[in-house]
């Protein structure tokens, strides 16, 4: 007879190789919904638009002839890892979600440089720690995010979008614009994002993009 803690061993094994083929079911049904949730804002925004796998845990969207102000968007889809038990359970703890992230190069270049990004999560961490201090200025703001700002112009640029910003919290992770391509960079935490129109969330993206191109 088999000793208790090997017992417990192989069924739990089993119990992973279990989860991981509902996990891929999930991830895959969840996928699939996003992709068409996503390409109905995409559309509206341009044409010749291709899609491609990024393995089981998400895919990537290009559209490659984009309208004004845009001249060319990314989308990616990032899917939490359902299928390894383990890893999922460990990101829900740490508060992980399903990830939208879109790139964004402009026809005009901003007129400022600014990060906004929420204010807890190793992101956070990663992308203020690489921001030079004495060029950028910081704030927080009351609704959890900290805005970053480079010289007066990155200032003007930031108080010119911070109504749009408002729109686009509390999903919001983090916003870029830079002066390099991709000029617009935007990630979201899709959980109950994608119970929203797609259209009404592209069109505030567009009229961000709008509002932080050079004239």
């Amino acid at each position: 007879m088999s000793d208790p803690k090997t017992q417990a061993v192989i069924a739990f094994c089993v119990l992973l190789i279990i989860w991981y083929f509902v996990g891929w079911q999930m991830n895959r049904k969840r996928g699939r919904r996003l992709l068409g949730w996503s390409l109905q804002g995409l559309q509206a925004l341009g044409d010749q638009i291709t899609v491609s796998r990024l393995g089981i845990s998400g895919f990537q969207v290009k559209v490659r002839k984009a309208r004004a102000p845009f001249r060319k968007i990314e989308a990616t889809i990032l899917l939490e890892p359902r299928e390894i038990l383990l890893l999922w359970l460990f990101d829900l703890l740490r508060g992980g979600a399903d990830r939208l992230v879109l790139k964004g190069t402009l026809r005009a270049l901003p007129r400022g440089e600014v990060e906004v990004i929420k204010k807890k999560g190793q992101l956070a961490r990663r992308v203020l720690k690489r921001l030079d201090e004495k060029a950028w200025t910081r704030q927080e703001t009351a609704n959890g995010l900290v805005v970053a700002c480079r010289g007066k112009q990155g200032q003007q640029q930031a108080d010119a979008i911070s109504h749009l910003v408002e729109e686009l919290n509390p999903r919001l992770l983090r916003l870029s614009l830079s002066k390099k391509a991709p000029h617009l960079l935007v990630s979201f935490s899709l959980t109950g994002l994608d119970e929203q129109s797609a259209l009404l969330l592209f069109s505030s993206l567009q009229k961000l993009a709008q509002t932080v191109g050079g004239r």
